[in-house]
């Protein structure tokens, strides 16, 4: 069973129990950490693993150190340094086992821890060290300033004054062992909006799935305490309210980003860390800084600042660009028991310079291509229609959405993994030229995640399974995962790899169901 054996944060405030005071007393604010990141989360993964090496280490992460990798896409920059796939591979080095990056957005901690579990319960690692990390860099300010999401003040979540979020840095690392620990990982739960690129749906659908999977696997009705994505912007914070008023009415809400500030792909990672210490230890837990008046439509009781009591187990959710979300439960009980379900590779189609392959049978979308890259196919290739909306896709969603319609119909509970290296480098670079020169792209800038292509699938595939970015990882670790969520319980599973940007480029997909039952 998968336990939370140890863990560590890094905030501005301090290490866990500054950050808790600090939290309790209302005096945490938002800020930046010192240093380059991969030394910061190689300090945090040797305090919790206490001198024994993990077995497997994930890096839950939105952009890795973009800093450094701001500075690489530009002409004459080293590709190597900053992405997240550049860190698991230092990572791996740095604590001798296999490490790669998983990214959801600002999903990213609990889509991470997730599959920490998935390889517990699998048997596939004992000890798995899951870090959280992102540095910050002009890049976010301004693209989420173009968006207009940003409180230059600060970040009030589900207040009535709220006027968007603001960034901080924090870094964390829990361990997750097989057989002993302090709190359990009780439940989990993914999911896809397949709605829109930037804004959860308006009910909250999407997030009030993905809590309930992880009730329904942690077997309780209501958790004691919802530790919420509450990021202050007006659409997220509705959303979450009627997705909490629908199916967990009543319990009481904290958000911690009015203290800790938007970290991206770390926040998630960072609010369990400080959940399970209050957990572990019986403290209160911290309530929520800058809120004052309920603004949200859903009727949510949101705590506010002090200490405030609450029984376990506690419900942490989060949710990202792409319309991606990821929930943990955290409790003293196991998870509930899965029989296990064996998978099989059904078909696959791939993308050449002179179109595609699927099944055996073969086809052109028409498009003339230099050696070694790829096509990058229109909507009316691809659908036989016109569609405006397929225009500012780049080309890792046009890849994945063109070779998942070749294999369509797929269930709405598919779960989607793409494996990638180069990620979206292509559209990096060009909003970073773009912003040096005081013209930034803003309708490219949700293209800058290595998860959009998957939050474009989903829309346009009507999937609403998880989905997770893996970058730094190998076709036949790929193809482990999959094995793995199909074992959980989806009924299939979109692998893919897409290599753009880099030569040769690469782009092939899988499908993976459920193996049909022996004859008798």
């Amino acid at each position: 069973m998968p336990f939370l054996a140890h863990w560590a944060v890094a905030t501005p405030s301090g290490d866990i129990h500054a950050t808790l005071d600090a939290l309790a007393d209302g005096s945490a604010r938002p800020g930046r950490l010192v240093g380059p990141l991969l030394p910061l989360l190689q300090r945090l993964g040797g305090e919790v693993c206490i001198g024994k090496a993990p077995d497997v280490v994930l890096l839950a992460t939105a952009k890795g150190d973009l800093p450094l990798w701001a500075e690489a896409v530009l002409p004459g920059g080293d590709r190597h340094s900053g992405s997240p796939a550049c860190l698991a591979r230092q990572l791996a080095r740095h604590f001798a086992c296999p490490a790669w990056a998983l990214g959801a957005a600002c999903a990213s901690g609990p889509v991470a821890l997730a599959e920490a579990a998935r390889l517990i319960r699998a048997g596939d690692a004992r000890r798995v060290l899951v870090l959280g990390g992102d540095r910050l860099a002009d890049f976010v300010d301004e693209g989420f300033a173009g968006l207009k999401a940003v409180d230059p003040d600060r970040c009030r979540p589900f207040d009535a004054a709220r006027a968007g979020i603001q960034f901080g840095e924090t870094a964390a690392a829990v361990l997750l062992d097989a057989a002993t620990g302090r709190v359990q990982l009780q439940g989990w739960g993914q999911s896809l909006d397949a709605s829109h690129l930037t804004a959860p749906t308006r009910d909250g659908g999407g997030l009030s799935a993905a809590c309930s999977q992880a009730l329904a696997l942690g077997l309780v009705a209501l958790p004691g305490l919802i530790v919420a994505h509450g990021t202050g912007t007006r659409a997220n914070d509705d959303a979450e309210s009627l997705a909490y008023a629908r199916i967990m009415g009543g319990v009481p809400v904290v958000g911690w980003k009015g203290g800790l500030g938007h970290s991206l792909g770390a926040c998630g990672l960072t609010e369990v860390v400080l959940a399970a210490e209050c957990l572990a230890t019986g403290a209160a837990a911290p309530g929520t800084v800058g809120y004052h008046n309920l603004g949200v439509p859903g009727a949510i009781r949101v705590l506010g600042a002090g200490l405030h009591v609450a029984p376990g187990p506690w419900l942490s959710t989060n949710a990202g660009f792409g319309g991606m979300n990821g929930v943990v439960l955290l409790g003293d009980r196991p998870p509930r028991a899965l029989a296990a379900q064996p998978a099989a590779l059904v078909t696959r189609a791939e993308a050449t310079a002179k179109g595609w392959e699927a099944g055996g049978a073969t086809g052109s979308w028409g498009i003339p291509a230099a050696v070694g890259i790829l096509p990058r196919p229109t909507a009316r290739q691809v659908t036989g229609a016109v569609d405006p909306s397929w225009g500012r896709m780049d080309a890792p969603c046009r890849l994945l959405v063109a070779l998942g319609h070749l294999l369509k119909p797929w269930p709405s509970a598919t779960h989607i993994v793409l494996l990638t290296d180069s990620g979206c480098l292509l559209t990096d670079a060009a909003f970073e030229r773009g912003r040096r020169e005081g013209v930034p792209d803003f309708q490219s800038f949700a293209y800058t995640l290595a998860s959009t292509p998957i939050g474009e699938a989903s829309i346009r595939l009507g999937i609403r399974g998880g989905g997770q970015v893996v970058l730094g990882a190998s076709d036949r670790e790929g193809r482990r995962m999959a094995e793995r969520c199909i074992g959980e319980g989806a009924p299939a599973v979109l692998l893919a790899r897409i290599e753009t940007g880099v030569e040769p480029e690469v782009a092939w997909i899988e499908r993976y169901e459920r193996a049909p039952a022996p004859c008798p």
